[in-house]
């Protein structure tokens, strides 16, 4: 088994790339952590957010983890991408929790508040690839 995780690791990096070419960047502008996902499909189906944490007042640029969708006429992978998706729009998840008025909120109900921006690269470029999480 350890012999064959470097090679499978090898395998997985050269058919897909990490890129932050487009400069695309997230804002949290709220007093909330939100929890982010980018991505080329309509569905809420893959959506994690274990790892994307956003703090409140900061920014982050996430990546855009491509394979052969990534790759086309235009020199930017993402542009490719998005164009290349379900419905040629990056559709930005952004979510958190709001904890309904319990003073023990490990203990507490909750609503999930999950928003979903839509993006086609002609917007993206109006706005500088910078986007507003709440």
């Amino acid at each position: 088994m350890k012999k064959i995780a470097p090679v499978l690791w090898l395998f997985m990096i050269s058919c897909q790339s990490w890129d932050r070419s487009a400069g695309l960047t997230l804002y949290n502008k709220s007093a909330k952590t939100i929890y982010y996902w980018a991505s080329c499909d309509t569905t809420y189906a893959n959506v994690k957010i274990d790892e994307n944490s956003l703090l409140p007042g900061d920014s982050v640029m996430p990546y855009l983890l491509y394979g052969p969708e990534g790759k086309g006429p235009d020199k930017n992978t993402w542009v490719n991408a998005i164009n290349n998706g379900d419905d040629s729009a990056l559709h930005i998840f952004c979510l958190y929790v709001d904890f309904v008025n319990d003073p023990n909120p490990r203990d507490s109900l909750f609503n999930l508040i999950i928003q979903r921006k839509d993006f086609s690269v002609d917007s993206l470029n109006k706005l500088n690839w910078k986007i507003d999480c709440y």
